[in-house]
């Protein structure tokens, strides 16, 4: 076997793809050729070599997918935390604003009532500082009835201005309009007439004060 066509086959030999017979003829070869020897064990530095730096190469790719891993991780975390403290806040802040309502005691509430022309307005405010007002309204047409519930709650959050429940630190509010002192106009602009009978209810904790809604177009309660 001559050098060339030995140093042709040692890539093959390296890697095992040599028939037998091949590779019994290229280890007769090297014994007795000290060139072909060297650079044969030159090729599997080589190879080694080549080995190292690809098995570096794939750690550092594996070190860097890890820390990528981590990064992501850890910004998933933070993700998840902010989105449950702030669902954490707004289900504290709508318990404290909306659902910790309660019916107002009446002897916590100033009633101002006052007309402007055909419009009157009937004012609901607490007499707490630390309290809110909210006026729910339920209307029945015959006889006309406007039952007007009265509840309360903690006002322990500072409200942005930009809130519309900030309003409710000046009283909640409900308003009539009438075209003379027997009609009433709606919402819907339609006109009914009214009786003795048609009045507002105003309900509290334990207590309903009933006003007729003529003696509500003079601008009392009764």
């Amino acid at each position: 076997m001559n050098h060339e066509v030995f140093k042709d086959l040692v890539p093959n030999y390296l890697e095992r793809l040599t028939s037998d017979e091949t590779r019994r003829l290229m280890e007769a070869h090297m014994e007795s050729c000290p060139e072909c020897r060297e650079y044969m064990e030159d090729m599997k530095e080589e190879g080694m070599e080549n080995q190292v730096e690809q098995r570096t190469a794939e750690r550092k790719q594996i070190d860097y997918l890890k820390t990528v891993r981590s990064k992501n991780k850890k910004k998933i975390f933070v993700v998840i935390a902010s989105m449950l403290g702030l669902f954490i806040f707004l289900a504290v802040a709508n318990y404290i604003l909306f659902d910790s309502m309660w019916i107002a005691d009446q002897g916590n509430v100033d009633t101002i009532i006052q007309k402007e022309q055909s419009t009157v307005t009937m004012t609901f405010k607490s007499k707490k500082s630390d309290r809110y007002l909210l006026a729910v309204e339920q209307v029945m047409n015959h006889p006309y009835t406007d039952q007007i519930f009265i509840y309360e709650s903690w006002d322990l959050i500072p409200s942005p201005p930009w809130l519309p429940y900030d309003r409710f630190k000046d009283g909640v509010s409900v308003t009539y309009t009438f075209a003379d002192k027997d009609t009433l106009v709606l919402n819907d602009g339609r006109k009914i007439k009214l009786t003795g009978d048609d009045k507002v209810t105003v309900q509290y904790d334990g207590r309903t004060e009933e006003i007729r809604l003529k003696d509500l177009y003079d601008g009392k309660k009764e």
